[in-house]
């Protein structure tokens, strides 16, 4: 029977009643209204009275048992009024040692006999640093004790919950050294150990005896519990980058929680340190609100579950908070709100880490494709780089320094592969050229002039030569050739006189301004398509033939075969 309704109260505002004041001032000094739900005086320093008249009428049951639902009462103190005058005292609370109690039980009781046909009247003294909450439940012996097991099923549910959740949070967080998972942890054993507290199982089953520890573990326990809330919430939520101002709010509060609980052990007065902590946990909770609406807003994916999650739990804190303020009524919603959303958010949370992990881990594949494809994108263009590298230091190596063109070493390879192709292919033809009287130039005007006519050379015989398959390259001094693949001596010769008279009439050679008359002496040597023809053989006929241009008058074109047959081609008639 819920007998919070019937009872009658006074506010000993100066604490000085004693139960002998009261029986006499009672009737004058009770209020006379009953309330419509269990009284909740919040947070106050004056000690109350109440008073209910209990009567067996027809139960045959003597033994009973009162029950207050709110276990973390400093202490109230039980007279029974008897119809024969006499007075019994019983005491209890959380600054009162636990073996006192009537029965051995989590919450305040007492344990008294009321025969049939009896009847008592029941005065309460209570006074607390906390808040003042007389929900009292009046029980036979028998059906209390199985309510007790029934409750006691419930709550070792629930605890268990809570253990097995931390275990398992703590094994992964030893696997992966994700400091979140150590956050919810500690998340989890303050939080469970505030429950503990709060439903009074602490007192009974860990701390019986140490009442001054008892009375001040609440307080300890809610600034541990926020300072490990928030610590997660900004961790999880990523608040150095989605929300920044607010990560340094979060900062300060969590400053402020552990001052608090070293407050709560140390502080003299034990009232105001409970009253803030509890006030500033509820402000801490509406940030946690907001900036998991912030970063859900923003669009960041773990702050959907953290919501969905927290929101259970932040309602029933409160719900929490608003009854022991006094502002709502207290009631078993109002009373243990928080476990049974916490039930849920515990599991929530856990769903919700795994789920941040998935989104990590499609993270970290996404910026290891990205790297992936980047370091491929990069060697290909490493790669492409170091075959012009590669092309450029071949062509260099390949190059005549001065003039541009190929180099000894580039056209006898080539020579050597021309000739093993003109066995199996076409006809092979081979230019020697040589600048008529270069020694007299390059000593008269300089060895730069020498260089610049070497220069201005080469660059007339390559632009005579149009063919991708044709090799122009520098023999040595001013002797240059060109090899002429596929060609037979009809076209070696045409080729040859087109580099003659270009040079003679059109290279227009000056050096300070003067003009520096040049011309080019060529030989020319053939190989027949199919004939089997070694490299020197070809260079020495050509260079014969150039010896015979040199021998006849210079600027001219001479012919000669491997066998060493040879023909003139004589310049037009103006060139002498």
């Amino acid at each position: 029977m819920d007998i919070s309704r019937h009872l009658s109260f006074y506010e000993d505002v100066s604490s000085a009643y004693r139960i002998e004041d009261i029986l006499a001032d009672w009737p004058a000094i009770a209020s006379v209204k009953k309330p419509d739900e269990a009284y909740n005086f919040g947070f106050t320093d004056s000690t109350y009275w109440f008073h209910t008249r209990i009567e067996n009428r027809r139960n045959p049951n003597e033994r009973w048992v009162i029950e207050g639902l709110y276990p973390i009462i400093d202490r109230m103190d039980v007279f029974f009024l008897r119809e024969d005058g006499r007075i019994e005292h019983q005491k209890a609370g959380d600054t009162v040692p636990f073996s006192t109690r009537g029965r051995t039980h989590h919450n305040i009781n007492f344990a008294f006999d009321l025969g049939v046909g009896e009847a008592t009247d029941v005065f309460f003294r209570v006074r607390t640093s906390g808040a003042i909450q007389m929900q009292l439940i009046l029980w036979e012996n028998e059906a209390f004790s199985r309510a007790d097991h029934q409750e006691r099923f419930v709550l070792g549910i629930y605890y268990g919950l809570l253990f097995c959740m931390a275990a398992f949070n703590l094994l992964i967080f030893f696997s992966i050294r994700d400091r979140n998972y150590l956050w919810y942890v500690s998340y989890i054993v303050f939080y469970g150990l505030l429950q503990f507290t709060l439903n009074g199982l602490a007192f009974e089953h860990l701390w019986p005896d140490s009442t001054w520890w008892n009375n001040r573990a609440v307080s300890f326990f809610i600034a541990m519990g926020m300072f490990s809330i928030l610590g997660f919430s900004k961790s999880f939520l990523a608040l150095k980058v989605n929300a920044p101002q607010l990560e340094r709010i979060f900062l300060g509060f969590m400053m402020f929680f552990p001052f608090m609980a070293l407050a709560s052990l140390f502080w003299p007065d034990y009232g105001p340190v409970i009253r803030v902590n509890t006030f500033m946990a509820s402000v801490s909770v509406l940030f946690i609100l907001v900036a998991g609406a912030i970063c859900l807003y923003r669009n960041f994916k773990p702050a959907r579950y953290f919501m969905i999650a927290w929101s259970a739990l932040l309602a029933g804190m409160i719900l929490y908070t608003l009854k022991t303020f006094g502002l709502i009524p207290a009631n078993f919603i109002t009373e243990y709100g928080i476990q049974i959303g916490s039930a849920f958010e515990v599991i929530l949370l856990s769903l919700a880490l795994a789920d941040r992990m998935r989104l990590l881990m499609l993270e970290n594949q996404q910026i290891q494709e990205e790297m992936t494809h980047r370091l491929e994108q990069r060697v290909v263009e490493r790669t492409s780089e170091l075959e012009v590298a590669n092309r450029q230091l071949e062509a260099l190596s390949s190059t005549d320094g001065l003039t541009g063109v190929f180099n000894r070493r580039y056209f006898d390879e080539k020579l050597s592969e021309e000739s093993v192709r003109c066995s199996r292919g076409g006809p092979l033809s081979l230019l020697m050229i040589d600048v008529d009287r270069f020694k007299p130039l390059n000593d008269s005007l300089g060895h730069q002039a020498g260089d610049a006519c070497l220069k201005a050379v080469a660059n007339a015989v390559s632009g005579s030569v149009n063919r991708r398959a044709d090799v122009v390259a520098r023999y040595g001094g001013e002797e240059f050739v060109v090899i002429l693949p596929d060609t037979d001596l009809a076209g070696a010769r045409t080729m040859a006189e087109r580099i003659r008279t270009g040079i003679c009439d059109r290279l227009g050679f000056t050096w300070n301004g003067q003009a520096v008359p040049v011309s080019v002496s060529v030989g020319v040597s053939t190989v027949p398509a199919g004939q089997r023809v070694e490299p020197d053989d070809l260079i020495g006929a050509a260079d014969a033939a150039l010896y015979d241009a040199k021998e006849g008058g210079r600027n001219t074109v001479r012919y000669r075969d491997c066998a060493g047959h040879g023909a003139g081609m004589q310049p037009p008639p103006h060139q002498g």
